[in-house]
């Protein structure tokens, strides 16, 4: 419907002379540049800081709606490059000198992830001004919202690998710092750097992948690049192993099994910074990351098998564990595991504009769910699940949207992910796939019964008596925090709605070039809506009626709860693996590198002023620096004399 309004608008008027990458600059810099003023004048005050993200932000998404709606006019692949480093290597020809660029483009593909980012951050910010007014460190949590949408649209606008690398280390930086906002906290600063963990291994991935793919085409450019997979310049192996590697940096930044395990921790944060890392911050970086390296994996017929195999097994286990999962904001993170993997499985079975699409429908819903979670935890002072109940008499409007956004994220028409589910089985059935279209139908029956779960559990039933709680006590949610949920709901309802049209049909906007695209067909619209719908009914039959499994299953669900303890098992490897190496790194450095370097200190020392160094002398050391001679000097005698006997050999 969006897409729809605006090609109605776009074929006339200035957005035939408008440049789309002068405002995709803008819609990057904006944040950079509230970020910069806030530190620099109004770091003191905390409304006037506030007014300043959201007035900034909220001109970035009209900039972001701009390039959307000429991109939607005109669908093109326009750069606006910028050289950022350039030196001479002293070779000749073509690596005669390194030209390192970034910049911003603007094409379909960027230009709707820009929309989705901006517009989300625009909406969590609008929530943060009423939910965050109580707490400490609000205009540093107002700075880090804006670094994160600044880092996140330097991923989604980025022209080159380069450019890539650079802002994927900022969106490590700030998902750190957004789910370590309460530091005091224990928890918030273990579950930071577990993330901070994760995403580094898979930024250390992409440099890898960075330096081999520019040892070996000698380019960093998306664009240039795409037409030289397949020009036979590498093997088979060698686009495999290039595509193994960007995948690693998407998989750790979007929680595929087995880099999962930060994502559920990242619930830590405050409500507005996990509604942003869940539905258009660090969970949806890697995904763009695939579908903008699409011709690498498009290029390797194995890599598409990786993603889809990887990207079915992350989907199946996420709606599994978020069944289990007591905690609140860990369930609904569990489900957003769920959403990232069934995105990897379309782009690896060729669902390319569908995966984009899921995309693009799961951030409203997911947002709105956070912000829903937030409210209640708030008012209910628990994010345990089996504490809560009762809530639908004392907070209708924060039922209703919630109620929307289980909707939307669980598949039922006509609410946002129905249409890309739908599309994403078409191509499934298209390619008459048993396996996928067995995942891709369980995910969306399992996704339902966690999404209505939640809600069931929440809402239906009597609220549990707690010491020093008063249910009487509770209200609903209001002012800015309403009016931000309310916007919400509105594109988690109308999202998904496609065009008639090739310009207004999100599925045909963005495609990418040799793949067909996933036309729906009724067969297909039929399952998703019967399976969601099943799902959800079936969970709330369970679910309302606080359906209690036997004493005996405890175990089980608790281990399912957890995730089948693979985060514990990862602290006990590290506990057991890396510590010791870690000590025996420390023991080596102590004794043999640094009484090496002594040695070589005091050796200058004699050397210098050998007479006051005598007088200060052990006879420990003088031991050792014999022994140490005398060994060396063996070892240059046996290397000479090798070389000598085999010369005259």
């Amino acid at each position: 419907m969006t897409l729809t309004l605006l090609a109605a608008a776009a074929p006339k008027g200035p957005l035939d002379t408008w440049s789309p990458t002068l405002l995709a600059l803008f819609s990057l810099l904006l944040p950079l540049i509230a970020l910069l003023v806030i530190l620099a004048f109004t770091i003191d005050s905390r409304r006037l800081s506030a007014a300043i993200a959201v007035i900034f932000t909220l001109a970035a998404v009209i900039s972001a709606l701009l390039v959307v709606a000429i991109e939607v006019a005109h669908p093109l692949h326009l750069e606006r490059p910028a050289t950022f480093l350039q030196f001479f290597t002293g070779q000749s020809g073509s690596a005669s000198e390194l030209i390192l660029q970034w910049g911003v483009l603007a094409d379909p593909l960027a230009a709707v992830v820009a929309f989705t980012v901006a517009f989300v951050s625009l909406l969590i910010q609008v929530y943060a001004v009423a939910f965050m007014r109580r707490e400490d460190g609000v205009v540093r949590f107002f700075c880090v919202l804006l670094f994160a949408t600044f880092a996140m649209l330097g991923v989604t606008l980025a022209t080159s690998y380069f450019a890539m690398l650079l802002f994927f280390g900022l969106v490590t930086l700030s998902t750190y710092l957004m789910i370590g906002h309460w530091w005091q906290r224990e928890e918030a600063s273990a579950a930071a750097w577990r993330a901070f963990t994760v995403s580094a291994i898979g930024d250390l991935a992409l440099l890898v992948a960075v330096a081999y793919i520019f040892f070996r085409f000698n380019e960093l450019n998306f664009q240039a690049l795409a037409g030289q997979y397949a020009g036979h310049k590498v093997s088979a192996n060698g686009l495999f192993v290039m595509a193994i590697l960007v995948f690693v940096a998407a998989a750790a930044k979007s929680a595929q099994f087995p880099l999962h395990v930060w994502l559920p921790w990242s619930a830590q944060a405050p409500a507005p910074a996990a509604a942003l890392i869940h539905a258009a911050g660090s969970a949806v970086c890697g995904i763009y990351l695939i579908a903008r390296s699409y011709a690498l994996f498009h290029a390797s017929p194995r890599a598409l098998a990786l993603l889809a195999i990887v990207g079915g097994v992350t989907a199946v286990l996420g709606v599994i564990w978020a069944l289990f999962q007591d905690n609140l904001k860990r369930a609904i993170a569990y489900t957003t595991m769920s959403e990232l993997g069934l995105m990897v499985l379309a782009l690896g079975i060729g669902a390319y504009g569908a995966g984009v699409f899921e995309l693009f429908t799961h951030a409203w819903p997911k947002a709105l769910l956070f912000l829903a979670a937030g409210v209640i935890i708030r008012e209910l002072r628990t994010e345990r699940l089996a504490e809560m109940g009762g809530l639908w008499r004392r907070m209708r409007f924060t039922g209703i949207v919630m109620g929307i956004a289980v909707a939307a994220g669980a598949g039922i028409p006509p609410f946002s992910t129905f249409w890309s589910k739908d599309a994403i089985l078409s191509k499934a059935l298209a390619l008459s796939s048993p396996l996928a279209i067995g995942v891709i139908t369980a995910v969306t029956f399992l996704g339902a019964m966690a999404l209505v779960r939640i809600f069931a559990l929440v809402f239906s039933g009597e609220t549990a008596r707690r010491r020093r709680f008063e249910p009487e006590r509770i209200r609903d949610a209001g002012g800015r925090i309403a009016l931000a949920m309310s916007l919400l709901a509105i594109p988690s309802v109308v999202s998904g709605i496609r065009g008639f049209r090739a310009r207004t049909d999100p599925i045909a906007f963005i495609t990418f070039p040799g793949v067909p695209l996933a036309n729906s067909h009724f067969r297909a619209a039929a399952v998703i809506a019967a399976t969601g719908v099943l799902g959800a009914a079936v969970a709330w039959v369970v679910y309302a009626r606080r359906v209690s499994l036997p004493a005996a299953l405890h175990p089980v669900t608790r281990a399912l709860g957890e995730g089948f303890l693979i985060d514990r098992a990862y602290r006990l490897g590290g506990a057991g693996v890396l510590l010791p190496m870690s000590r025996a790194a420390g023991w080596v450095e102590t004794h043999i590198i640094d009484g090496g370097l002594d040695l070589v200190a005091e050796s200058v020392a004699f050397a210098g002023h050998p007479r006051r160094w005598l007088a200060d002398v052990r006879a420990r050391q003088l031991v050792i620096g014999l022994f140490a001679g005398v060994v060396a000097l063996g070892v240059v005698t046996i290397i000479l004399a090798g070389r000598i006997i085999g010369n005259a050999g």
